[in-house]
């Protein structure tokens, strides 16, 4: 695992001006642990250091960030393929494609521009994505799974 993760977790930290001890407290984890996950490495023997899913949801929980980001970025989720993501982009353009279609398009009683379509697609796309991971991980295996 790279140490995206820990720079998140520091980031978002920071962002909630807390310090160390009152961000693991807050966590529910002990505040050497802490930051072990923001440095990444475990300082016994600098091997990389993963947190448990169980960690992950502590930390989603007080940090409120996305529960499937942590795991993705953890390395528990299988990123989708080539072949998944071109799926998605077109059932995103028909989706588009089909808006195009209706006479008008009002989002919250004003008229869509090429910008909110292009929103639109890439929350659709968000939201497919989101979609297919979860799949991924509901249906695989334990013994399967990263």
């Amino acid at each position: 695992m790279n140490n995206t993760l820990g720079n998140l977790m520091k980031t978002k930290r920071k962002e909630l001006k807390l310090s160390l001890r009152s961000a693991a407290d807050l966590i529910g984890i002990s505040h050497s642990y802490l930051s072990m996950l923001e440095k990444g490495l475990d300082p016994r023997n600098s091997m990389p250091i993963k947190p448990t899913p169980e960690t992950l949801k502590l930390i989603s929980k007080a940090y409120d960030v996305d529960y499937n980001l942590l795991m993705n970025l953890s390395g528990y989720l299988s990123d989708l393929t080539n072949k998944e993501k071109l799926d998605i982009e077109k059932e995103a353009q028909k989706m588009i494609d089909n808006i195009d279609k209706l006479d008008t398009v009002e989002f919250c009683g004003t008229p869509a521009d090429e910008d909110d379509k292009e929103y639109l697609k890439l929350a659709y796309e968000k939201f497919l994505s989101d979609v297919r991971i979860y799949n991924k991980q509901k249906y695989t295996p334990k013994k399967f799974q990263k």
